[in-house]
């Protein structure tokens, strides 16, 4: 059977350290290395087949490139090398990206065909709202369901969980309780950039912040092709092994502490829109599981190893 080594980078943090505990159970996984983020490179041991980056951005996209170098097969859980080209990297992340021809190379983690993944030598994890609204909207692009040009009007709603652990004046206990606060509306959420790279949508989005530890809840519409019936939105296939159909609107805490993804489509006839909810963990499907079904991907195993 085959074995791998594993460096989680950003273990201190909630991703990473959710990661890390999957990782320790994974029957093909027989070390976990967490080094503390401060050694950056020189915390990666010699030894180490693959390694998981979550930690902030920045960090993550000076560290991925001398990685690559070295040969190692990365997963990176920040946002470092989702956006495409150097121009939508600055517009989502506020920063030149200092290796940008990682931004090309590497490959978009949901959604991928298997044999790019199988080929892939950096994957870049979904964002855990980018994760929520292209569950529902791949499978409609797929099959050529959406309208041309069409604009997506989306809402999520994410726990505390989902800012990072370290606190902030908008996470802070007081802020939070009894409260919700919608942040980087419209267009200027960095998810906006991966969502619109991968599907066929321009979108207008709400991200909230709701007090709750971890859950994600993400609502939205989007108009379909003229003559499109509920009939074939019931017949799309599942997105990925983790992805189910939910025949009510779904809530969080069926996902909850879960790899899987609840999506729930309703179509109005009289405006030709879909409506989409889906629900996810954000630590989980949202990061770290996606990112270990993401590892498993590029060794050739079934996603799910690991997981179930």
């Amino acid at each position: 059977m085959a074995s791998f080594r594993v460096c989680v980078v950003g273990a201190s943090g909630y991703s990473g350290a959710e990661a890390a505990q999957l990782l320790r159970r994974h029957p093909h996984v027989v070390r976990v290395d967490t080094p503390e983020s401060a050694l950056g490179l020189a915390g990666v041991a010699a030894d180490i087949d693959a390694v998981l980056l979550a930690t902030p951005a920045e960090v993550a996209a000076e560290m991925a490139a001398p990685l690559v170098a070295r040969g190692l097969r990365i997963v990176d859980i920040s946002g470092a090398h989702r956006a495409g080209t150097p121009q939508a990297h600055l517009a989502a992340y506020g920063f030149d990206h200092p290796h940008p021809q990682l931004l090309a190379q590497a490959v978009y983690g949901l959604g991928a065909a298997p044999q790019a993944l199988a080929d892939a030598q950096i994957v870049a994890n979904p964002g855990c709202y980018a994760n929520g609204m292209l569950s529902a909207l791949l499978p409609l692009a797929r099959a050529q369901l959406l309208a041309p040009d069409a604009v997506a009007d989306v809402t999520g709603i994410s726990g505390v969980s989902g800012a990072g652990k370290k606190p902030t004046e908008r996470t802070h206990f007081m802020a939070v309780a009894e409260n919700l606060m919608p942040y980087k509306t419209l267009r200027a959420h960095q998810h906006v950039v991966e969502v619109e790279r991968a599907a066929p949508v321009r979108l207008l989005f709400v991200p909230i912040v709701a007090p709750l530890r971890r859950g994600m809840l993400i609502s939205g519409s989007v108009p379909l092709r003229p003559g499109v019936t509920q009939a074939d939105l019931d017949a799309l296939p599942p997105l990925d092994a983790f992805w189910r159909r939910s025949p009510t609107a779904p809530d969080v805490h069926e996902v909850a502490n879960s790899p899987w993804i609840a999506v729930y489509y309703a179509l109005d006839a009289v405006t030709q829109r879909l409506v989409f909810v889906t629900a996810l963990d954000n630590l989980s499907r949202g990061a770290a599981t996606q990112a270990i079904a993401n590892l498993n991907a590029m060794w050739q195993l079934p996603e799910t190893t690991g997981l179930n």
